[in-house]
């Protein structure tokens, strides 16, 4: 019944049938259908055909796990990691994914990872160690073993079935599109795509940058085949007011060829190993880019390379504009 319901209200949103296709998700939500709880949760994250509205979805994500959908408990314990819709709680998040853990085998595999981790009360780390500098100015570090082999394989995992080939920001426009300057293939873990282990993850980034987790991007996630590239680039984003003032780059696997991170200017070529992150400034004190750091994923040789990008802005970013309708 759940698939049906979400299905057909589907159909009628695709048919511009809004009305209809609202009143029969909220007449499933209202009967526990998890199908229909959980979409209409997906609504009120986009906001439309109904009204974007955090604490409602939070809600109904909650009861969607309650009835059996996994999608809906995972995404639910993240929205209360997050503090989206409601209080951040970092305890209650982790309980609710051990509990998913007794039926849910993807929650188990979660619950498997976190417990492993060294973390404080609110999911912070407890204990990291300092990156080591490859060069002062421009800066360019490294922060060694930053995850665990199978935190890496985690993230490749959960990003797999969602890759398509990667886009670049045309600077006239600030639109995405394919270009051939980039020939990988990626996606985006936002909020709703992410779990409760990435969510972790980024909070460890923001404590090993020294920045706040809500200054990131939605983790980006790139798989490079063989004569795949990234050429000589900046991150900076033309005419943004909200610059990417440091990118990590944490990388995956390390079983490929080829497919080091390039900097021309500082004579730097690093391949990192599994769980390695690179840490780099992209702008100056005066937030004008650092066209030092220009820099290039060479191509692969052999394999699969596997990297997460975390961008992180000089003040908080909203990682809900890629849900807006």
């Amino acid at each position: 019944m759940s698939a049906d319901v979400r299905k057909r209200g589907i159909e009628l949103l695709a048919a511009g049938q809004a009305q209809a296709a609202v009143d029969l998700m909220v007449a499933g939500a209202k009967a526990g259908d998890a199908g229909a709880l959980y979409e209409l949760a997906l609504w009120h994250v986009y906001g439309t055909p109904v009204a974007r509205d955090f604490t409602i979805a939070r809600a109904l994500f909650e009861r969607a796990g309650q009835a059996g959908h996994a999608e809906g408990a995972a995404t639910h314990a993240v929205f209360v990691a997050m503090g989206a819709g409601g209080p951040a709680d970092w305890p209650t998040a982790r309980t609710l994914v051990e509990k998913a853990a007794q039926t849910d085998p993807d929650a188990a595999r979660q619950a498997t990872l976190i417990a492993a981790m060294d973390l404080k009360p609110d999911g912070t780390p407890a204990v990291l160690a300092p990156p080591e500098i490859l060069s002062a100015s421009p800066h360019v570090a490294v922060a060694r073993a930053l995850l665990t082999p199978d935190e890496g394989k985690h993230v490749a995992k959960l990003s797999q079935p969602r890759l398509t080939p990667s886009v670049v920001v045309d600077p006239r426009t600030g639109r995405q599109s394919p270009h051939p300057i980039r020939t990988s293939e990626g996606t985006v873990l936002g909020p709703i795509q992410q779990d409760l282990v990435t969510h972790a993850l980024n909070l460890r980034f923001a404590a090993i940058t020294g920045t706040g987790v809500r200054q990131g991007e939605p983790l980006s996630v790139l798989r490079y085949a063989p004569g795949q590239q990234y050429r000589l680039h900046h991150d900076c984003l033309p005419g943004e007011p909200n610059q990417r003032i440091l990118t990590l780059i944490a990388y995956l696997n390390d079983d490929y060829a080829g497919g080091a991170t390039g900097f021309p200017k500082n004579a730097i070529e690093f391949r990192g190993q599994a769980g390695d992150a690179l840490i780099f400034a992209n702008t100056l004190p005066d937030g004008r880019a650092d066209e030092r750091n220009r820099h290039a994923g060479l191509p692969v040789t052999q394999g699969e390379k596997w990297v997460a990008t975390r961008w992180i802005r000089a003040r908080d970013f909203d990682p809900w504009g890629m849900y807006r309708g």
